[in-house]
């Protein structure tokens, strides 16, 4: 996305390679034959054996199968989408729509499903990730998601799958799998919709951590904003940095903890959330569960997102390979000692 507080150039070698195609393209192929198979276990079945018939006739469909087939019908709408930059004459194709439905499609998930089948434990899921989607919606804003351009992080992907590789790592993973995985994510909301059992004490722990992460979420989000908008401020008026700022990078509250705090209580918060599946279903390991567990790994195996976000700002920034060994990668702790006080 456009930066609306600045950017830095990356004139450094960096500390993390980036992941190899075939490892990402593969890893993506993996992931949505499996949430497929695992799917058409569930009562999507139907509709995934004969999507056309059930997109022409959605009333009567079941109401998750019904969303499995729009969703991988949306996805190839996007993909199309993406492809209109080619012929306005760019390069390469422009995915930044997956990136700016990211946090507005989960709300429409979940409110689909409860009015489909009202409940009280639907209505709550619906509410929470509302706030949720409210407020990730507004943070990608305020830094100029909404404004044009696309995600930086894109502009570097391309350079190390130029050309046509770009274009299938395009289609297979920003845009297949990215969004099967966000429906994936918010499917114990499906689960909750033939459920009779009533809110209890799970529910309840579930929405709390919710909550709680999406504080400690929002808290991260709003250091970070904070510091790079007057680190960028002094820049452009050309004021000393300060010892705060001079090494570029935030290392104080949150990110004193965690060198992604954000990252952190987002891959939590749908941790908490698969919680109301488990209160739904009985079970505490549930067909639900592979949407979290691809989203973990997504963000935290070596290579995934936090490895691509690290490999970028090492590349920035010439102290934060001393960072990296200060401060844990991604569960919040204590951090070590600067180097110069272990010597």
């Amino acid at each position: 996305m456009t930066s609306l507080t600045g950017t830095t150039a990356q004139t450094l070698r960096g500390t993390i390679d980036p992941p190899p195609f075939g490892a990402a393209i593969a890893g993506a192929v993996v992931q949505i034959s499996t949430l497929g198979w695992v799917w058409s276990q569930t009562s999507a079945a139907e509709c995934i054996a004969q999507p056309v018939t059930c997109l022409l006739d959605l009333a009567p469909a079941d109401p998750w199968g019904r969303q499995v087939v729009l969703t991988v019908t949306g996805a190839l709408v996007i993909w199309l989408v993406s492809l209109l930059a080619l012929l306005r004459g760019h390069a390469h194709s422009d995915p930044s729509i997956v990136d700016r439905l990211w946090s507005i499609q989960p709300v429409v998930y979940c409110w689909h499903f409860y009015f489909s089948a009202p409940s009280p434990r639907l209505l709550l899921m619906s509410l929470l990730v509302s706030a949720w989607g409210a407020r990730l919606t507004w943070n990608f804003a305020i830094k100029g998601g909404f404004s044009g351009g696309e995600d930086y992080r894109w502009v570097e992907i391309r350079k190390w799958f130029p050309g046509w590789r770009y274009e299938l790592f395009n289609l297979i993973f920003i845009c297949l799998f990215q969004q099967l995985e966000i429906l994936a994510f918010t499917s114990p909301a499906a689960s909750a919709l033939s459920s009779d059992k009533p809110l209890g004490w799970v529910d309840f722990a579930a929405a709390y951590f919710f909550v709680l992460l999406l504080a400690g979420e929002s808290l991260a989000d709003r250091q970070m904003f904070a510091f790079q908008t007057e680190k960028y401020r002094r820049i452009r008026v050309g004021e000393p940095l300060g010892p705060e700022f001079e090494q570029g990078f935030l290392q104080s509250g949150l990110w004193g903890l965690s060198r992604h705090p954000n990252y952190f209580c987002e891959v939590s918060i749908w941790w908490a959330f698969y919680f109301f599946s488990v209160a739904a279903t009985g079970s505490l390991f549930n067909w639900t569960m592979f949407g979290t567990v691809f989203l973990t790994c997504m963000f935290v195996v070596p290579q995934g997102s936090l490895d691509v976000t690290e490999a970028l700002s090492s590349r920035k920034y010439e102290h934060y390979s001393e960072y990296q060994q200060r401060v844990n990668r991604f569960f919040p702790w204590w951090p070590a000692a600067p180097l110069s006080k272990r010597e």
